[in-house]
């Protein structure tokens, strides 16, 4: 720069200072301070937004502004940055005198001595106040579900992330998360509405925030599956207190326009250690969420290991069922039922087999898991009435007399009215006469919420045709009048009854009693669970109806019961009693 014009700039520079100290005083918020961070001066404006006196300021570092917002990590790292002798930019959110916040952005520079020493800090700021709370506005926005008012699934991961590093504290608090879905909501949507159904998740979202409170991350993750990370709460009651509210606020009544909606919810629980990654948390909670709906629903479990391996062996059978339905492994194999009195095979139970290439031949209850899941199940369904259809096809062809089926439900969700799952449609398409199948029912399915309904479904049932059976009468806690209300033609009499009551007068007087009963309700009674000939005589000479038990024949396939049907093939002829 020539000497003439760094002349005129000097001269300018010094005509107009006070004129530029204006500008700075009107527009930045300047401070500036000691090496110590002790502060030296402040402008007007400074002042202005702080609401505190230069006189409360000076002699003061600026610690007095501190609002919380920023952990020791943030100042660390600015401090090393100004001592290094460099510029520091970023926004500050400082605390004013009426305990109020406000945002600024700031640029505090190093100023050094003649000997190039750090003497002091010179700090320019200007106001951003409002655009920090738009964006934190938006962003809110972003992580929140419009209809509940809740965090959404990346608002809550956000605060998974935040529950997690701080569980890597020492000494730190312990937090637990829970996620749970609503049972029974989907036929709350597909009978009054949707918007019937928008009006549960708001409900349940309120009354979560009632239970729960702000200071505890609230999640709708999406659909109807919620999420709630434990920590203040923790501090107020113990953990199973708060699960079982929760379980409580679920099944709680819900007022709707049109109806008054009863649900239910299956929580899982896991501990937030530190340990896992997101994605493992999120999963072990799933687990237990699993684990509580297999244990009938309405209640919480927490996650263990044995869960996780419970989750992973039920995920290869599931896979290996998958494969074995495209494979045709599966086959439905009947248990000869024998008329204890002409001592012919007139009835039989269909079971399902599955021909696993590893483990062999599985009954039922080896793979009950293929039946909670709702697409394999409804493949299975559909393969079982055709199968029905073929193997009737082919005893008549046989020349057999014709077998009444009878069919277990307690493995198929047909009574579940929120389903519409139709099996029976089915056999109705395949020209199937309703009165070949004797349809068991189990006394789980006239228990809890669904029970009135599933009590209509089976009574529409016996109407168009099709005949029902109690089925394990005996074992649990059946009511009596069970038996009137339910058009029933049969009653099953569960194994256990069976044990001992050849040589115990008791359990043959109890035994008699039950058969007795039957016929007092003009029911066919019939025992299962016979294996020997000395229970097969008892049984007889007490006058039961129907027999069924290894001591006949195990269940076998469609072929080989012509066989059997056909030659008399059971076991060793019964003596005559």
């Amino acid at each position: 720069m020539s000497a003439p014009h760094d002349n005129r700039l000097r001269a300018l520079t010094h005509e107009d200072a006070d004129f530029w100290a204006d500008v700075v005083d009107n527009v930045l918020i300047v401070a500036v301070t000691d090496r110590k961070g002790i502060i030296t001066y402040v402008n007007d404006k400074f002042c202005q937004i702080s609401q505190y006196s230069r006189e409360e300021l000076l002699g003061h570092t600026h610690r007095i502004l501190n609002s919380g917002e920023h952990n020791k990590t943030f100042f660390r790292d600015m401090y090393r940055t100004l001592y290094s002798g460099q510029t520091w930019h970023g926004n500050l959110c400082n605390r004013a005198k009426d305990g109020s916040h406000y945002w600024v952005a700031t640029t505090i520079i190093p100023h050094k001595n003649a000997n190039g020493e750090i003497s002091g800090f010179v700090a320019t700021r200007f106001e951003i106040t409002e655009l920090m709370n738009t964006k934190v506005r938006l962003k809110k926005q972003a992580a929140t579900d419009v209809m509940t008012g809740l965090l959404n699934r990346g608002g809550f991961n956000a605060s998974l992330v935040t529950a997690v590093e701080a569980s890597k504290r020492r000494n730190a608090d312990p937090q637990v998360l829970v996620m749970f879905d609503l049972d029974g909501f989907k036929p709350v949507n597909d009978i009054h509405g949707h918007h019937a159904g928008d009006e549960v998740l708001k409900t349940i979202a309120t009354r979560l925030i009632e239970l729960i409170g702000s200071q505890d991350a609230i999640s709708r993750l999406g659909g109807d599956e919620f999420a709630v990370i434990l920590h203040h709460s923790l501090k107020l009651m113990p953990l199973q207190t708060i699960l079982n509210r929760i379980q409580n606020l679920l099944e709680e009544p819900i007022m709707l326009d049109s109806a008054t909606v009863r649900i239910s919810g299956s929580i899982g629980a896991t501990p937030i250690t530190g340990e896992e990654s997101l994605e493992a948390l999120q999963k072990n909670a799933d687990v237990a969420v699993y684990a509580a709906k297999q244990a009938g629903g309405k209640q919480a479990r927490m996650f263990t290991p044995s869960l996780h391996r419970t989750t992973m062996e039920r995920a290869k059978i599931l896979s290996e069922a998958r494969q074995g339905v495209a494979q045709k492994q599966f086959e439905v194999y009947y248990q000869p039922i024998l008329n204890a009195r002409t001592g012919r095979i007139e009835q039989a139970e269909a079971l399902m087999r599955w021909h696993h290439p590893e483990r062999g031949l599985l009954s039922a209850g080896a793979f009950t898991d293929v039946f909670a899941d709702s697409a394999l199940a409804q493949i299975m369904e559909t393969h079982l009435v055709q199968s029905f259809h073929d193997d009737i096809q082919k005893w008549k062809e046989a020349g057999l007399p014709s077998l009444r089926l009878a069919v277990n439900l307690s493995h198929l969700d047909l009574l579940n009215l929120e389903q519409q799952i139709d099996l029976f449609s089915e056999i109705r398409q395949l020209n199937l006469d309703p009165s070949t199948f004797m349809l068991e029912v189990t006394e789980q399915m006239l228990q809890g919420r669904r029970a009135e309904k599933s009590r209509l479904r089976l009574r529409g049932l016996a109407e168009d045709g099709f005949g029902l059976a109690m089925d394990n009468f005996g074992y649990g806690t059946v009511r009596l009048s069970t038996l009137r209300e339910l058009p029933l033609q049969s009653l099953k009499l569960d194994r256990c009854l069976v044990r001992d009551i050849a040589t115990d007068a008791k359990a043959r007087s109890l035994l008699a009693s039950l058969i007795k009963l039957g016929h007092g309700y003009n029911l066919a009674v019939t025992v299962e669970g016979v294996e020997t000939l000395e229970e097969f005589d008892t049984v007889r000479a007490l006058g039961v109806d129907y027999v069924q038990g290894f001591f006949i024949s195990r269940a076998v396939s469609a072929t080989e019961l012509i066989r059997i049907t056909r030659e008399d093939a059971w076991n060793p002829a019964p003596t005559t009693a």
